[in-house]
């Protein structure tokens, strides 16, 4: 039969569906990709941390102390900052010395606009050699923006219980000579007041690791 003049012509009609199925599939990938770069470019794009990520993201415990200037602290007053948070005491030999040593370094590498976002607190399991006064002298000598805070037994008891913190005095020589055996695990805390990483012992000395944490976390709103 023959073709009307009319009649649209085969061969087109498939050029147009073909080229319809080929907008459709460049679309497609432009799209996926669009998404691929903001997932990429996203603030909360997985990473993978240096530090520990718990199983179950947490709200951490909120303890109240008292800080160098006698100044009741509770953690939920830091919130829309990224807070570590360390258990030791003064007269500590070598880990807490050591640890804020360390903490001061990823302190002082930021930049003043991201140290206003961070806060440092060492949390005293010696409260009854470590006054306020003593803690303010102590934390100073680290960075003067470092927080010192101790409370009653009764308190620092229930707040290291809160992260899982054990300590107990040691070589104990008089009532006012011993040591405090304890956990030297670094904490750290989102700005939405989550639990979010740890660090054993000795981690915190990669300060460029810890930069990376510590800026994702800042960045972090999920």
């Amino acid at each position: 039969m023959q073709t009307s003049p009319n009649s649209p012509n085969p061969d087109i009609s498939r050029l147009v569906k073909w080229l319809r199925v080929l907008m459709t599939v460049t679309l497609a990938i432009v799209v996926a990709s669009a998404a691929a770069f903001l997932y990429l470019s996203s603030p909360n794009q997985r990473i993978t941390p240096y530090g520990t990520r718990l199983v179950g993201e947490r709200a951490a415990f909120d303890f109240t102390l008292v800080d160098q200037n006698n100044q009741t602290r509770r953690l939920s007053e830091f919130r829309g900052k990224a807070v570590y948070l360390f258990f030791g005491f003064v007269n500590c030999p070598d880990v807490c010395p050591t640890t804020l040593t360390e903490l001061k370094k990823v302190y002082q590498t930021l930049t003043p606009a991201e140290q206003s976002k961070v806060q440092v607190l060492l949390i005293t399991t010696d409260p009854e050699r470590d006054t306020p006064e003593v803690l303010g002298r102590y934390v100073a000598f680290f960075d003067p923006s470092f927080l010192g805070l101790t409370g009653t037994p009764q308190q620092i008891a229930e707040a290291a219980k809160g992260y899982g913190v054990f300590y107990i005095k040691s070589n104990i020589k008089s009532a006012t000579e011993y040591n405090v055996d304890h956990t030297a695990t670094t904490f750290l805390v989102d700005p939405q007041g989550r639990l979010r990483l740890l660090y054993a012992n000795g981690r915190p000395a990669n300060t460029e690791r810890m930069l990376e944490d510590l800026r994702w976390v800042l960045r972090s709103r999920g």
